[in-house]
């Protein structure tokens, strides 16, 4: 769809694995690699007890795209109504579909709606389907996979040969732990769509094993998918200790870090580890914004990770959002300004605009209830922040890529749904205020 890049499908490919050693009989249907399929709906009557429709977005996040939805719903009653009445439980999951599980679930006229990891929870499914039949619709929650610490994941070579061959740089994800991120961003459902505070990693035998796999098949690009990699830096040392071990020829990872915690040490095992972008994202490079959007660190702890990544020949890419809550010119001029002063001309990924999801601080500070936010919906934001970036951006990160983005976000911006702050989510005003 448009304003979407196609992404390897690492959860189904799980939940295929899992049903399949539980001695089901799976298919994916996959758009990317079956195209024909989206209306080509002959499948659907040959036998199917269990169908499952996963949804990864909900829209692009990108403030110029529309929504999804309406899509997913043509879809859907097209595929329900092929399969004139068959006796098939229908199941919908995925990270995007769990933010708006309940609403999903109603609009998409499904059996069950997952909110969080599915395979668990679609082995105990499939095991007594019967059970679940004619039952009222409802939601579940998934649980976590109890093998996931040494499941060895070996996925289908033709279906990463189909990601792979549309981009060259595609990677293929690999999960090295899964839990509730802390980091705390205001924007983030991270926490609730992976449904797991307490969390495990997984065996680096069994991690490494399943890299090989990867690499053994002829792909040499993997994305390390954790939503923060070195969340527990002491785990993420040993993962790329044993990834440079393994030493791999031609092998490239990347992976979404953060500049807390990151120390010298760290960044020498990167380096000569296949690492090929280190990539971080504090969204605002203004202190006070940062703090608004609930970052857990700040600008201190981003230069001192330029200056290990710069001392280790390390390839950093900053990643920010302008127009976050109470977003002023000030914020937008030192956020810049440390831009222009800091990095280098191709280390700089910019976009604008914060949509806005349900489960998060963003959204109570909002107020809007989860079934407005299925609409596409932004945070209000001056209609000068664009000025703003060109003002005070050096014309050395001008590109022609980020000009176009910049003035599709501006247009996009006229025809969004916005929503304004009621109140501030600060963290130290709310230490203040407690003390207070």
């Amino acid at each position: 769809m448009p304003g979407n890049q196609p992404i390897f499908p690492l959860g189904i490919e799980r939940i295929r694995q899992v049903l399949q050693s539980d001695g089901h009989e799976v298919e994916i249907i996959d758009f990317c690699q079956r195209p024909d399929l989206q209306t080509d709906h002959a499948w659907i009557r040959t036998g199917w007890d269990v169908v499952g429709l996963t949804i990864r977005n909900i829209d692009p996040i990108d403030i110029a795209c529309e929504s999804h939805v309406p899509h997913y719903l043509e879809y859907t009653r097209n595929l329900q109504d092929a399969a004139d009445g068959a006796d098939i439980l229908w199941v919908g999951g995925g990270p995007g579909f769990s933010l708006f599980a309940a609403e999903l679930t109603e609009a998409m006229r499904l059996s069950i709606g997952v909110v969080g990891p599915g395979e668990t929870l679609m082995s105990r499914i499939c095991a007594d389907v019967g059970a679940h039949a004619g039952s009222p619709s409802r939601v579940m929650t998934g649980a976590p996979d109890p093998r996931f610490e040494t499941r060895v994941m070996q996925y289908s070579p033709e279906l990463m040969e189909v990601y792979t061959a549309r981009d060259p740089s595609a990677m293929i994800g690999v999960e090295t732990r899964r839990k509730s991120c802390y980091q705390g961003c205001t924007y983030c459902p991270y926490a609730h769509i992976t449904q797991d505070d307490g969390g495990t990693c997984r065996a680096i035998p069994s991690l490494i094993e399943e890299i090989r796999g990867i690499y053994d098949a002829g792909f040499r690009r993997i994305f390390f998918t954790d939503g923060i990699f070195n969340a527990e830096l002491r785990f993420a040392k040993q993962v790329v200790a044993a990834v440079k071990a393994e030493a791999l020829p031609g092998l490239q990872w990347s992976a979404y870090f953060t500049p807390k915690p990151f120390d010298d040490e760290f960044a020498e095992l990167l380096s000569g580890s296949g690492n090929d972008t280190v990539i971080v994202s504090p969204d605002s490079l203004d202190p006070a914004m940062m703090n608004e959007i609930g970052k857990s660190f700040d600008v201190r702890h981003v230069r001192r990770f330029l200056d290990s990544c710069r001392a280790h020949a390390l390839n950093p890419r900053v990643s920010l959002v302008i127009g976050g809550p109470f977003e002023s010119e000030q914020t937008v001029a030192n956020t810049m300004a440390f831009v222009n002063d800091h990095l280098r001309d191709n280390e700089l990924a910019l976009n604008v605009g914060y949509r806005v999801l349900p489960e998060t601080a963003m959204g109570r500070q909002t107020g809007a209830t989860t079934a407005e936010l299925l609409e596409p919906t932004f945070m209000e934001m001056d209609p000068q922040v664009f000025q703003w970036i060109f003002d005070h951006l050096d014309s050395r990160f001008l590109t022609t890529e980020l000009m176009l983005n910049i003035t599709a976000a501006k247009h996009g911006l006229k025809r969004r749904n916005t929503v304004k702050p009621k109140f501030s989510v600060a963290r130290k005003r709310q230490m203040r205020l407690t003390v207070a």
